[in-house]
């Protein structure tokens, strides 16, 4: 049995569970917000052995759990009889306590776990990435707007900022600094931001990271229309890539530093043409990638949890 942690309508989670299925592969997809809400479980730490029953009436043993994706796995959710908000919060961490416990002491493998996906921040990651090879852009994280304007004048002004996270209820773009981030710095105080160089050069590269191998794309931003987060701009030219030895090295050391098995990675084209490592997402999306390019970055994830 192979279990994808994500809602059963994710596009990522629906296309790796269908391909596996043709595989010949049991597949189940949950979300933590089943548990306490029809989902259940039971576990015995002391033999590691446990079993849950799914929304449906499924019941899975843990020892027939060959591996594990944690692809986009949600939020606990207490059951919403529960009212009272102090009751709803305990309620909440101790299911999330039991169901990490459970899956961390699945046998099977287990594929970018909750532990290492919060221990892999883009701090950590800017951090750990020189020390592998990777250049990174020069990097302040503050919630001082007078440290944030002195770091953007160092810059001449040539500034991005960006989030730590994905908040659940909006997406949150990388952005150029300009006069009304100026204008905004005093809200620096209420919640801190990333402010890095902005490396100026003619492409993104997209690298996606699969057990061993790595799938690279190239989007010619310059070709584009998106200023900084090619994100934004679906009709910019993405072709293959081959990253340079060195790069692809360096990215595999940095991933098993963060134990990370997916992931992934952007990276930006210097004008000196080097590349400039940002950051390493354990949850990407890769199948636009795949679209794009014709890279078989589904395939390869599906043997890798298959482990065919």
């Amino acid at each position: 049995m192979i279990l994808i942690l994500a809602n059963p309508q994710d596009m990522h989670a629906k296309h790796i569970s269908e391909l596996l299925q043709a595989r010949g592969c049991e597949v189940e997809c949950l979300v933590k917000a089943d548990f306490g809400n029809g989902a259940s479980m039971t576990l015995d730490p002391g033999v590691r052995q446990g079993e849950l029953e799914l929304l449906d009436g499924t019941s899975i043993a843990s020892d027939s759990i060959s591996a594990i994706w944690h692809r986009r796995p949600g939020a606990v959710r207490a059951n919403p009889t529960m009212t009272d908000n102090f009751d709803r919060s305990f309620a909440e961490n101790e299911w999330a306590q039991a169901i990490d416990s459970f899956f961390s002491l699945v046998p099977g493998l287990s594929v970018s776990p909750p532990t290492n996906q919060r221990a892999a921040t883009k701090l950590r990651q800017l951090s750990l990435a020189p020390r592998v090879g990777l250049r990174v852009p020069q990097t302040l994280v503050t919630s001082d707007p007078e440290a944030a304007l002195a770091f953007v004048a160092r810059h001449h002004g040539a500034v991005v900022h960006k989030a730590m996270t994905a908040p659940p209820h909006q997406f949150i773009d990388t952005r150029a600094w300009d006069a009304a981030a100026t204008q905004q710095v005093a809200g620096l105080s209420l919640c801190p931001t990333i402010l890095q160089e902005r490396v100026h050069g003619p492409a993104d590269v997209r690298a996606t990271v699969v057990g061993r191998e790595i799938f690279s794309a190239c989007i010619l931003t310059a070709q584009g229309r998106a200023a900084v987060d090619s994100r934004l701009d679906a009709d910019a030219p993405c072709v293959r890539y081959e990253l340079p030895d060195n790069v692809a090295s360096g990215l595999l050391q940095l991933m098993d530093e963060l134990g990370l098995q997916f992931g992934t990675v952007d990276l930006k084209v210097a004008d000196d043409g080097e590349l400039v490592f940002l950051e390493i997402n354990p949850q990407g999306q890769f199948l636009y990638i795949e679209i794009l390019t014709g890279l078989p970055i589904s395939h390869a994830l599906a043997a890798f949890l298959a482990q065919q």
